[in-house]
């Protein structure tokens, strides 16, 4: 009888590990969102979001700046070169960059109690992870979001596709 009351314990025990992993582990992947702000010091997207655009491009800010700063430079000392067909020029810098394709848009009302209710993700977030399902790696969201204020509590949302562009 002590024998049957260990084994039942026991296996109430493993069935108890065995549900607390599966639920750990599985989480339900939600939907994250990335709030636009034209004066962020980390980035910088270029284009006019309130006109019905394709893509949007996430620029670092830092590297955009350096780059601004050499063609001014080269330009002083005619020295600069810009090919249209290639879309590149003579300095060889690199401005990292993320490019999001864009599925679908709408405006959308959020107050304040609402937004803090998303999943919000920074853009350290959307360098690390935006591209993972591309590449087929391991990701823990379902969609991404970007959100651009409008005026108050009206927003427009934009449903991004995969990450097109990094470097």
């Amino acid at each position: 009888m002590k024998n049957q009351i260990q084994m039942n314990a026991n296996n109430f025990f493993l069935i108890l590990f065995l549900l607390h992993s599966t639920l750990s582990f599985s989480q339900k992947q939600v939907d994250v969102f990335f709030v636009l702000e034209k004066e962020n010091t980390d980035y910088l997207f270029t284009g006019n979001l309130d006109e019905n655009i394709n893509y949007i491009t996430l620029f670092n800010r830092k590297d955009y700046e350096f780059h601004r700063k050499k063609v001014i430079e080269a330009k002083k000392e005619g020295k600069y070169f810009f090919d249209k067909e290639s879309g590149t020029d003579n300095l060889n810098i690199n401005v990292s960059k993320l490019t999001f394709e864009i599925i679908s848009s709408k405006k959308i009302e959020l107050t304040n109690c609402n937004l803090n209710n998303l999943k919000l993700v920074n853009y350290k977030w959307l360098n690390e992870n935006s591209w993972k399902k591309i590449a087929k790696q391991p990701y823990d969201y379902k969609n991404i979001y970007f959100l651009y204020k409008i005026k108050e509590n009206v927003y427009k949302s934009y449903k991004v596709g995969l990450t097109l562009v990094a470097y």
